[in-house]
Formats: C-alpha cells, structure tokens, sequence
C-alpha cells in the first residue's frame, strides 16, 4: 500500500480518503463501528431510539471533524474519544429515564436460540439485562472507563489518551466501577464475575 506524507508522518491510503471524506471509506468506517458505537451508546441512553440517534449524532461528529485527524494517536482512540464525549455530552442534555427493555440484543439472542433451549436463553437475557443495568446505573466517571475497557477492550493508555486522566485514575475508577457493578448483580442474585461484561 503507498504512503502519503502529512504533518511531517505518513498516513496510508485509507486514512488519507477519510481525510478526504471519501464515500466509500467513510462507508467501511460506519461498517465497522456502528455496532460498538451502538453497544455504547445505549448504555447511556438506555432507549433503542435514543441510541440510534445517538449513533447517528457520532458519525456525523466524526465525519465533520475527519479533516482534525493528525495521526497522534491510533484512528480508534481517536474515534472513540469523539464517541465517548458525545455520549457524555448527550447525557448532560437529557435527563435518565426510567428503565425500557427493548431488542438491543436481540442478536445474541438469535444466536444462541440455535444451540440452547428456551430456558438457558431467557436466563442469558436476564443475565445480560441486569449487567446494563448495573452499567447505566454507574456515575458518568465510573461508565465511561467500564464502557471504553471491557466493552471496546481499550487499554489503559487508550483511555487516559481518550478522557485526558491519569492512568492512574483509570485504575482507580475501573476498580471502583466493577465492585459496584459486582455488589448490585450479587443483590439481584447473580454471581456479579465482571468477565460477563464482555458478553454483552
């Protein structure tokens, strides 16, 4: 692949037509995050609706400020971080609302209809209601580093580079987040493993 040289570095191919706002980057683009973005934003929104639109808020955000992308940092952290501070933004504009189950898993559903009975799924389900909610749940400062590292599996210097914190502090935060998240699964009677985070 060739190399275009930009601000002193070397972009390749791909990230040089984002840059460009080629079409048909910016399509391989959304393809390939709308499903994280998705994952993430409903757990701001807690509504189906809200998240599509909170997706949809995201792309527009990332291909108005393609042209802002210095090669500073990996194109994921640096999508991420436009991601993460529309959510928090959102969540400042609207208040919380009540609790609304709707079909954002409907997929993992599907799959394991194939290979488990009607029990096992409709416990999975529950399973994975409750580790949203346990989630939602979280103050903004805790959310936002359970999201970015179990959710997205960023590390620790990703997110520092994405929230602009110390590593420190993402450590702390994260400790802080998952023992919460643990003590409200344990109260509703599950074992609270924070792997189950990666399952959702």
């Amino acid at each position: 692949m060739s190399k275009v040289q930009k601000e002193g570095g070397y972009l390749d191919d791909y990230i040089k037509n984002l840059i460009e706002k080629d079409q048909i980057a910016f399509r391989k683009l959304v393809e390939e995050y709308q499903s994280k973005f998705l994952t993430m934003a409903y757990k701001f929104t807690d509504d189906y609706n809200d998240a599509e639109d909170l997706c949809q808020e995201i792309f527009i955000k990332v291909y108005r400020n393609l042209s802002g992308f210095k090669n500073q940092s990996k194109l994921s952290t640096w999508l991420y971080k436009i991601a993460i501070n529309t959510c928090l933004d959102w969540n400042r504009r609207n208040k919380p609302k009540i609790f609304n189950i709707t079909n954002i898993m409907d997929k993992s559903v599907k799959e394991l209809s194939s290979k488990h009975n009607t029990e096992q799924i409709i416990i999975y389900k529950e399973r994975q209601q409750m580790v949203h909610n346990a989630v939602y749940s979280l103050k903004d400062k805790y959310k936002t580093i359970v999201i970015l590292y179990h959710f997205n599996q960023l590390s620790y210097k990703e997110i520092s580079f994405i929230l602009n914190i110390p590593v420190k502090t993402i450590e702390t935060r994260l400790y802080r987040g998952r023992k919460q998240i643990k003590e409200q699964l344990m109260k509703e009677g599950f074992g609270g493993e924070i792997i189950e985070l990666q399952k959702t």
